[in-house]
């Protein structure tokens, strides 16, 4: 059968093609063109194409018939396709343009006009397949409820016939699609956990889990547990940097393995902070790591550099599945491994007299801040139980960003609210914001335990939210942020997926700008410790990325 497409559905996707190409965080790659297109123009189409149908139902029950004059509408009609296909053009120029400003914005090169034209192509593609696919799951549910209709009264048919395809549409999606991706990508990610990384090679220093000396094995570490041991400074290299007498920093890292619980990785961190003497260090850092067990390796060398290696870090994997697939299949885990990993440690620090306890500080990115401060139950508890903490990229919808930001005081920004005149906990969007406010006014006295919460304005990661889907945000509507297009307008569906897709881009932008934090992590952290956020740290900023293997710099 001929495919007849919906003309008011081929409006509406014109209109949404239009809306999908305005900019949004990061500039984009030719798929982030087509999945916002394809997305974007099908929702277009499906919404034209039921509105039309509506109507004409409407009109059939009031007894309504519109009737056009073809020959009087014959130029509008032949001028239509023309008019939608040059605002499409000059939707697309304005977009390159947008696009070239983000660019610049986040200092690295805009998008190709050839590779953007491929995007569209690509999302034009995308549309039809989805578009077809819902054609074809629409005509399945017409053939059964026409099957249907002898033996039963015909809405009751229509009814059972669009019940039934939906019930098996979910299912193979559910059961095939779902479900075997999964599959696949923890098959895929298994596998990469026993890949040894680039560069890496087992530590030959006692004050590292995975050395000779150690209780957890090298081969039992998984690759980012592996890449946790092996890189990072050494005493000679903070003593470089700070002209001063240094320890060799320790770090206490247990891997996930088959048959062993989060209760038993905990107590092999544990385990391991006795064996190398971290409770008698100065500063121990407990890192929540995200999916595959990766730690921000410049939170945990800021720390170590800033203390002239006088610390312990803990931390441990609680699965190897990367972060996005276990945001989505495992949310829970790296909330029950801060929790765990986090009691445990507070447990052997109750053993110990006040003042042979060293501070305690926690810390972590992403769904490790997401897991991380879901182990206090709230501002207060934290405050009660550390000694400073840093949490970069939490996504805006963790339970900790939403129990302060809504009551930020008025007239800050959420991008960078002041909670409480920033008495303990400040948020930044970038050093500056530690000691004024977004206004420039400077805070008051900054009292310990200090926390800091460190959230780029064109950082997706932490400003995408399912309500993005029907609800304008703040940050949307106040615009505040240095990094962030002018041109940048929140529009219901088409924004979801447009901060949605800027995602897994906003790792590969230069550091400082969406989901990077690099240089940055060193003023946070010595602001955490008592020290002048505000000194020049470049001598070991500089230290710290000759530390840091390149492909995770």
């Amino acid at each position: 059968m001929r495919f007849k497409p919906d003309a008011a559905g081929l409006v509406g996707a014109h209109v949404m093609g239009w809306v999908s190409l305005s900019p949004s965080f990061i500039p984009r790659t030719w798929w982030m063109t087509a999945l916002n297109t394809g997305i974007s123009q099908t929702f277009g189409y499906v919404v034209g194409a039921a509105g039309t149908a509506a109507a004409r139902a409407v009109g059939r029950q009031l007894g309504i018939e519109i009737r056009i004059d073809e020959e009087r509408a014959r130029p509008a009609i032949e001028a239509l396709p023309w008019l939608m296909f040059g605002i499409s053009g000059l939707s697309w120029l304005r977009n390159l343009r947008a696009q070239t400003e983000i660019a610049g914005l986040m200092e690295t090169r805009p998008t190709r006009s050839r590779e953007h034209m491929v995007g569209v192509i690509g999302g034009l593609a995308l549309t039809a397949g989805l578009v077809s696919a819902g054609r074809g799951i629409n005509a399945i549910a017409t053939h059964l409820s026409s099957a249907l209709k002898p033996v039963m009264p015909a809405p009751v048919a229509a009814a059972v016939g669009a019940g039934a395809t939906a019930t098996g549409t979910a299912f193979v999606l559910d059961k095939v699609v779902y479900r075997r991706l999964l599959e696949w990508l923890s098959k895929t990610a298994q596998e990469t956990n026993a890949k040894l990384l680039p560069g890496r090679v087992p530590p030959v220093e006692p004050e590292r889990s995975g050395s000779a000396a150690s209780f957890e094995a090298w081969s039992t570490l998984g690759a980012k547990g592996q890449a946790v041991v092996s890189d990072g400074p050494r005493a000679v290299d903070i003593e470089e940097a700070t002209g001063r007498p240094a320890l060799t920093p320790i770090r206490a890292y247990a891997g996930w393995r088959e048959g062993r619980d989060l209760e038993e990785t905990a107590a092999a961190v544990v385990a391991e902070l006795h064996r190398t003497g971290g409770f008698d260090r100065e500063v121990l850092l407990v890192l929540t790591t995200t999916g595959t067990g990766w730690l921000q390796e410049w939170s945990a060398s800021s720390v170590e550099f800033l203390t002239g290696g006088n610390c312990a870090l803990a931390s441990m994997q609680y699965t190897y599945l990367p972060s996005g697939v276990a945001f989505i299949a495992d949310r829970i885990s790296p909330v029950l491994a801060a929790s765990t990993l986090l009691a445990a440690i507070e447990e052997e620090l109750a053993k110990r007299p006040p003042e042979r306890r060293p501070k305690l500080l926690v810390g972590g990115e992403s769904l490790g801040a997401l897991g991380g401060t879901k182990a206090f139950e709230g501002l207060e508890d934290m405050i009660g139980r550390v000694d400073g903490a840093v949490w970069s990229g939490m996504p805006r919808f963790a339970e900790f960003w939403e129990s302060l930001v809504p009551f930020r005081r008025r007239g800050t920004p959420e991008i960078a609210p002041v909670i409480d005149d920033g008495r303990h906990v400040r948020f930044a969007t970038r050093p500056e914001d530690l000691v004024t406010d977004f206004t420039g006014v400077p805070f008051g006295a900054w009292d310990s335990p200090r926390i800091v919460v460190a959230q780029h304005a064109s950082d997706p990661v932490v400003w995408w939210s399912p309500d993005l889907m029907w609800r304008k945000p703040d940050w949307a509507k106040e615009k505040a942020g240095s990094d962030i297009s002018r041109s940048l307008q929140w529009q219901p569906w088409v924004t979801f997926w447009q901060v949605a897709s800027d995602m897994p881009q906003s790792v590969s932008v230069p550091g400082g700008h969406g989901h990077r934090y690099v240089e940055d992590m060193l003023q946070y952290w010595a602001a955490v410790l008592g020290q002048d956020p505000l000194t020049d740290y470049s001598t070991i900023a500089q230290a710290i990325r000759r530390t840091i293997v390149p492909n995770f710099a």
